[in-house]
């Protein structure tokens, strides 16, 4: 019999998990943010990634995916179910005075795309980052979970109790790090290898940090 856990398309959900949290947020990201990353308000109220020890120092909330309100399919780009080729006008004010056009038929001889990737269950499940421009969840505190990759260092750089920072280096901007670059204490560890083989998991004091 063949086993279905570790055949076929297995999904790992050790890369993020939320345990649990005190508040939380919508908005959307700025660019393509991998799922459990801190982020902080930008100037155009979107949520950005820290690229510097001042970002790092009010990246408070924790991104993740959005929860769709319509079943499959789920397609690549913004949007609660992504962005399908040439969706329809969703009826707002914005797309009925920015769709309009003068020929009808424009919008029927648009070539349709030779493929387009199509998920039956939402790209969250696969551990994809969110894509830039799409709508997030904010986690304002709480307990979270990162699998190996997700954070600075390897489990042994986390003791128990000790601070969790946000990083901003090259590649790692966002993670949750033991180096105190950024300068804000966003968090205590508070469990190891609970979740899975380096799981680290983590107490996160969200805006209350500021």
């Amino acid at each position: 019999m063949a086993d279905a856990i570790t055949t076929g398309n297995p999904v790992s959900t050790t890369k993020f998990i939320v345990n649990k949290y005190e508040d939380i947020q919508g908005g959307r990201v700025n660019q393509e943010t991998p799922r459990g990353r801190l982020a902080f308000i930008d100037t155009n109220g979107r949520f950005s990634l820290p690229q510097s020890s001042g970002d790092a120092a009010k990246a408070a909330f924790v991104i993740d995916w959005p929860k769709p309100l319509n079943p499959a399919p789920y397609f690549d780009g913004p949007g609660l179910n992504g962005s399908p080729p040439y969706p329809f006008s969703d009826g707002s004010t914005e797309t009925s005075e920015n769709t309009f056009t003068l020929d009808p038929d424009q919008a029927f001889q648009t070539p349709w795309p030779a493929a387009y990737v199509v998920y039956n269950v939402p790209p969250m499940v696969y551990g994809f980052p969110v894509t830039s421009g799409n709508k997030c969840l904010a986690f304002d505190g709480g307990t979270f979970t990162f699998g190996s990759g997700n954070y600075v260092g390897t489990l042994a750089n986390y003791a128990y109790g000790a601070p969790i920072y946000a990083a901003y280096g090259s590649g790692t901007e966002g993670m949750v790090t033991h180096n105190s670059g950024g300068t804000t204490v966003f968090g205590r560890v508070f469990q190891k290898n609970v979740f899975g083989p380096d799981t680290l998991t983590v107490i996160m004091k969200g805006v209350d940090a500021l």
